[in-house]
């Protein structure tokens, strides 16, 4: 890292980067108006993006690793799977406790046969008759003509 430049893109990116080589790289003013651009270039892209995508960097904000969230929006997913899952287990118990078959009635045996079911089977009446006369509904040609 001898370039003023790539030390100072290193240490924004939070990358190892030694004292005396920031110390060369930010005492000359090059240096330092590359860092100035290179935090508001920063700024402005992640001004859009959620505090989960932003950048840390040497000037982010960093939790310690053994630290834990306790934000509303870490307890919202938790929150509905265990609603999720409450539901699950209420009904399946309830669908076990409550299945119980039906009581079993008697049902009588009708046979019938397929004569006596013709012979009282009338057809009703025709409400509308249609004639059909050859030559005027139809013509009838045989051989293909």
């Amino acid at each position: 890292m001898n370039n003023h430049e790539d030390v100072i893109s290193a240490f924004v990116d939070n990358e190892p980067v030694s004292a005396g080589d920031l110390a060369a790289a930010l005492a000359a003013p090059d240096g330092r108006d590359y860092l100035i651009d290179l935090l508001v270039l920063r700024g402005i892209v992640s001004d859009g993006l959620p505090d989960a995508l932003k950048p840390g960097g040497a000037i982010g904000r960093v939790q310690p690793p053994g630290a834990r969230r306790s934000t509303p929006a870490f307890w919202l997913p938790v929150a509905a799977a265990a609603l999720v899952a409450i539901g699950l287990g209420a009904g399946f118990v309830a669908g076990r406790a409550l299945d119980r078959p039906a009581p079993v009635t008697p049902s009588p045996v009708v046979t019938q046969s397929p004569a006596a079911d013709a012979a009282r089977a009338v057809a009703p009446a025709p409400t509308h008759v249609i004639r059909m006369e050859k030559g005027i509904d139809w013509n009838e040609r045989s051989g293909g003509n």
